[in-house]
């Protein structure tokens, strides 16, 4: 199956509108499960309209290095502040700041457009 770091990626375990979904949460007061979606979520996309192959103990850093030689780079840069702020909020408890997290979800259609 496709997971990474314990997190599934098969597009039919994510909701249809990520970043939506993702605000939602937010504003439930659940950070963790919003900011998670929106990592899964890029994850998914890119794993799978790229065809990339990701080892079963690839890392956080492994996705940003990865991301930054396949993907444009303002994507690349957008998946860097996604995962800072993942790992921030799941690892150091330290959640981005409410317009952030809308700035997140407002761009991250851009950067992971539903397949057609």
């Amino acid at each position: 199956s496709q997971s990474l770091f314990g997190l599934d990626l098969l597009p039919e375990s994510l909701p249809a509108n990520i970043p939506e979904e993702a605000w939602r949460l937010w504003q439930a007061g659940q950070p963790r499960a919003a900011l998670s979606l929106l990592y899964r979520g890029a994850l998914a996309r890119w794993v799978t309209r790229d065809q990339i192959l990701l080892g079963a103990n690839a890392t956080e850093g492994d996705c940003i290095r990865l991301f930054r030689e396949t993907a444009p780079a303002d994507t690349g840069d957008y998946f860097f502040r996604l995962t800072q702020a993942w790992l921030n909020t799941a690892y150091a408890r330290r959640q981005p700041q409410s317009e952030d997290m809308q700035q997140l979800c407002r761009e991250w259609d851009a950067h992971f457009p539903q397949a057609s």
